[in-house]
Order: structure tokens, then C-alpha cells, then sequence
């Protein structure tokens, strides 16, 4: 697995791996410009945990931005529609630990969506993985939630 890729022209760092955790989480950072961040979202089966590293950070808790004080770490639950952008005049850094085995796969298969041209793709690629963007478009596919065995 990759462990430095960029995602949307920001480069993330995947710093532990969920094999290394027994599939309990991940650790990774994304760096960066002023005023970007991702997009509104929610995750169906991770809960994440955000510190900021360096420089200032907003998070978004689907009614209000409040910003990351220095040396906090702000849970966005699963289910909850959440972002981050940075609110500083200079690059920053912000630490993410996600729960589960699967998001820093996730991310991977992520970083290969050129925006806008890949949009639609990016949105049902997430869906897959539980993940969806209230403010963009739905997805086209729909996500399978279970897996059926059919016995002849």
C-alpha cells in the first residue's frame, strides 16, 4: 500500500497503517493551501479524530465552521456530516484517526480522482465505501450494504 499520495492537489501521508493496528484504525496527514480542505461528508462505518499540526484549521459539523484549537483533537462521529478547511494564510497540517480497516484504502484508491473532471466517479467510488457527499450529486450506483449468496 502506498503511503504518500495526493488527494485533489494535496498531498497526504498515511503514518499507520490499519494492518499495523489490527484493523482498529489508521493515522495519516493531509497538507493543505489556504482555504482548502474536503468537501462536505459522511462516513456510514468510521468515526474520525482531527488535531492540527501546523497552521489553522475550521471544522465543519454540518451547521457551523468552529476552529481546531492548538493542541485539541475535535471527534466528527460517524453518521454526522462533517469537513475541514484551512482558515490560515499559509499551508497547514492536519492529523486524522480513523477508526476501522478501511479508510486508509480508502484514501488510496481516492488519490487517483482528478476533480472536476472525475466527480461523478469519486462520488460512486466513495459510496462504496460508506461515504457520501450531501452537497454534491447523488450516486449513480448503488452501494451494496450486503452480501447475498444464492443457493441454487
Amino acid at each position: 500500500m502506498q503511503t504518500h499520495f495526493d488527494i485533489f492537489g494535496q498531498p497526504v501521508e498515511l503514518l499507520v497503517l490499519s494492518e499495523q493496528t489490527g484493523g482498529m484504525f489508521s493515522v495519516g496527514r493531509q497538507t493543505c493551501d489556504p482555504d482548502t480542505g474536503t468537501p462536505p461528508h459522511t462516513h456510514r462505518h468510521e468515526d474520525e479524530i482531527f488535531s492540527v499540526v501546523s497552521g489553522r484549521f475550521e471544522l465543519f459539523n454540518g451547521e457551523a465552521w468552529t476552529e481546531i484549537p492548538p493542541g485539541a483533537m475535535v471527534l466528527a462521529p460517524r453518521g454526522g456530516v462533517h469537513c475541514f478547511r484551512n482558515s490560515g494564510d499559509t499551508p497547514g497540517t492536519i492529523q486524522f484517526i480513523c477508526g476501522g480497516d478501511r479508510f486508509d484504502h480508502f484514501l488510496e484508491g481516492l488519490s487517483r480522482y482528478i476533480l472536476p473532471h472525475d466527480l461523478q466517479s469519486m462520488i460512486d467510488y466513495s459510496a462504496t465505501f460508506g461515504i457520501f457527499y450531501p452537497t454534491l450529486p447523488a450516486p449513480t450506483l448503488q452501494p451494496v450494504s450486503e452480501v447475498v449468496t444464492l443457493i441454487p
